[in-house]
């Protein structure tokens, strides 16, 4: 069995893909891994990229957008590694740290994934880890309305605030921009839940691997950098709106807040309806 499985979903994002894929192989060490790339019909020619570039890496080229959950599961389905690291395509390795992580999940049997440091390319740390989110929560951090009237102590203590993010600590959601889980344990979940798209992905994969009485945690020992949101910004923010706001909707409906769950999600469609018409996002 190989030590791990890389899977990084792709979606216009060539030139970072290409950087991704090269830090890789530049900078891991002391890993048996296997790569796939799962291209969602990009428009760009990353798949003859790969192809002509990166002849090892095994490459699924999908004819239709599969959004992030439903390509992260056709890897999953092949994955020969005994670890899977889910990877962003507009990541890039700094240094070799997927040797630690390993590490880190082989010496500790109830910890069921873990996330790395994530550092914009200015070297700030990237903010991952939170508790989980409720509709109330959501309502601080994402309507305007509910920003000017938050309590700031729960947005805090949510956000984990006060965590140095160059320690390890447990959290109840970790990143899946750069997370690494045990893939016989992902497999048992049935990976993603396909009807969510892009948003409350990890929040709902988290929900679930914490249900098998496993722990999630926030490893500040391994770093990668990151440019955030590179796919999303290829579409167009109405598009970005409605698949988030479906996403959201889903997410509370399936763990039991469907009454707040829906009014948060009207007050965010009323929002995003005037700021669409305004030409602004106060995000």
């Amino acid at each position: 069995m190989l030590d791990l499985t890389i899977s990084i979903v792709s979606f216009n994002t060539k030139d970072l893909l290409r950087k991704c894929l090269k830090s890789i192989f530049s900078k891991i060490e002391g890993v048996s891994f296997e790569i796939f790339v799962i291209d969602n019909n990009s428009q760009d020619d990353s798949v003859q990229m790969v192809k002509k570039e990166f002849p090892q890496v095994n490459l699924i080229a999908n004819k239709t957008n599969n959004f992030y959950t439903k390509a992260n599961n056709q890897s999953l389905a092949k994955a020969k590694g005994k670890y899977f690291l889910i990877l962003n395509s507009d990541t890039y390795f700094l240094e070799n740290c997927l040797k630690k992580m390993v590490d880190y999940l082989e010496n500790n049997p109830k910890v069921g994934a873990i996330e790395g440091l994530q550092v914009y390319p200015t070297g700030k740390p990237v903010i991952t880890g939170t508790s989980d989110p409720t509709p109330l929560l959501s309502f601080y951090c994402l309507s305007w309305f509910g920003k000017t009237i938050a309590n700031k102590k729960k947005v805090n203590s949510y956000k984990y605030s006060r965590k140095d993010r160059k320690e390890t600590w447990e959290a109840e959601v970790i990143c899946h921009a750069f997370m690494m889980a045990r893939t016989d344990l992902l497999k048992k979940i049935g990976g993603y839940d396909e009807n969510l798209l892009l948003y409350f992905t990890e929040n709902d994969l988290c929900k679930r691997i914490r249900n098998e009485g496993y722990k999630l945690v926030h490893f500040g020992e391994a770093k990668v950098g990151h440019n955030v949101n590179a796919s999303t910004q290829k579409v167009s923010r109405k598009e970005i709106n409605k698949i988030y706001l479906q996403d959201l909707l889903k997410y509370y409906f399936k763990w039991g807040k469907k009454l707040s769950g829906l009014l948060l999600f009207l007050d965010l469609k009323i929002e995003y309806w005037i700021l669409e018409h305004l030409k602004r996002d106060f995000r």
